[in-house]
């Protein structure tokens, strides 16, 4: 690395490690001036060799493609912001930030990468990992929850000091949590993109996980925005009582059983119609798209 050029760290960065930095006070980025003082930070150009992945890294899921992309800018560009890591127990260097930068100088065959080392436990290097993975937003939504839960569980951290490390409201903090109570074929979906968290927050005030999961197949099937699937749920959740028959004895328990079964099925309003000799089943559906997609979860194209 030629002496004296400038690299410029990631976006919050400055705030978790520089010691003595200027932020302005309340600045709920700014916690390693408060939290750790002590921090001490090195800048040198490390061995691939010597660096190990952060085995709590928040991040779960890498792109490749956005990985080789990345790759192509450090070609191109040269690799702008160091990575920053904390001696391990090993002699080795762990990654607390930057894995990313990390995977596309392996995919160059680089032999070395900038690193800023800071001198920090283990606890301390978690935080600031998790922190930092959160203010940059570059994690989906369930790993963000569950990064979350991590502050709370191993560290201790109320919501509110999360909200202030991490900048964002107290409120985003309590509903993301709330995202970890779906079920793990829900919170796939979700962290895959499949469905948005606008989809999951209606699945959270589905209170059957059946019905939950029914409503999820309804969503990716037919391709419903966030307000159609409003409409489904509140479908499901309808606790209106089924319409009687002119005579109540042409509607056994068994046969309202098969009435609500198909209605869940279908994620629509459903009546049917019994006599003796011929019956009847009505399907009430709200417009075109909607009937389309009943039509289709019966098995016809």
């Amino acid at each position: 690395m030629a002496e004296g050029k400038k690299l410029r760290l990631g976006r919050g960065l400055e705030h978790l490690i520089a010691k003595g930095m200027a932020a302005s006070e309340g600045d709920g980025r700014a916690f390693a001036r408060e939290n750790f003082p002590e921090l001490c930070c090195e800048l040198r150009e490390l061995p691939m060799a010597c660096l190990v992945p952060n085995a709590k890294q928040a991040r779960r899921t890498f792109d490749e493609a956005a990985l080789r992309e990345l790759a192509d800018s450090i070609a191109a560009e040269g690799l702008l912001q160091p990575i920053i890591v904390c001696p391990a127990s090993d002699g080795r260097f762990s990654i607390v930030a930057g894995e990313r930068r990390f995977r596309a100088m392996r995919m160059l065959g680089k032999p070395s990468i900038a690193a800023k080392i800071i001198d920090a436990d283990e606890s301390d290097c978690a935080i600031i990992s998790l922190v930092e993975n959160l203010q940059r937003e570059s994690l989906n939504p369930v790993e963000e929850a569950a990064g979350f839960l991590r502050l709370i569980d191993e560290f201790g951290l109320t919501q509110e000091q999360i909200a202030q490390k991490v900048g964002k409201a107290r409120a985003t903090v309590a509903n993301a949590l709330r995202l970890l109570h779906l079920e793990k074929e829900v919170l796939g979906c979700l962290e895959a993109g499949k469905i948005t968290v606008g989809h999951a927050k209606i699945l959270l005030g589905v209170e059957a996980a059946e019905a939950r999961l029914l409503l999820l197949r309804k969503i990716i099937e037919g391709d419903l925005n966030v307000r159609q699937t409003e409409r489904q749920a509140h479908i499901l959740k309808s606790e209106k009582p089924l319409p009687m028959p002119s005579n109540p004895r042409e509607l056994s328990e068994s046969l309202m059983k098969i009435e609500r079964q198909i209605a869940r099925q279908l994620a629509a309003n459903v009546s049917l119609q019994h006599s003796s000799s011929r019956g009847k089943i009505i399907i009430e559906y709200g417009d075109e798209r909607e009937l389309l997609r009943i039509v289709q979860s019966m098995g016809i194209e």
